[in-house]
């Protein structure tokens, strides 16, 4: 073979390649972007699911202190209110 057909079969290789390069970069990008919503669904979908959790837990608290005396209503208020207030104190130290 001549230089010329070398050159020639090169560039066509060489040209294969770049385009090859140009499909697989913009696959890159959709790709890129597909895992960027999915990853923002994802968190949307967590917000939600702790929500709904926090909406069970505040029912079966209603629930079960439905059937409990006023005192006994105020001692479990009483207690949540010390946890919140080491949960805070926690998170301020943490902070620190």
């Amino acid at each position: 073979m001549s230089n010329a057909e070398d050159l020639i079969r090169i560039r066509e290789k060489l040209k294969q390649l770049i385009d090859q390069h140009h499909r697989l970069y913009s696959e890159k990008l959709r790709l890129t972007a597909e895992i960027e919503k999915i990853k923002t669904t994802l968190a949307e979908q967590l917000s939600t699911n702790q929500g709904l959790n926090d909406q069970l837990s505040a029912a079966k608290v209603k629930t079960s202190t439905s059937g409990l005396s006023e005192p006994e209503k105020a001692e479990i208020e009483k207690k949540i209110n010390h946890y919140i207030k080491e949960i805070d104190r926690c998170i301020s130290q943490l902070g620190n």
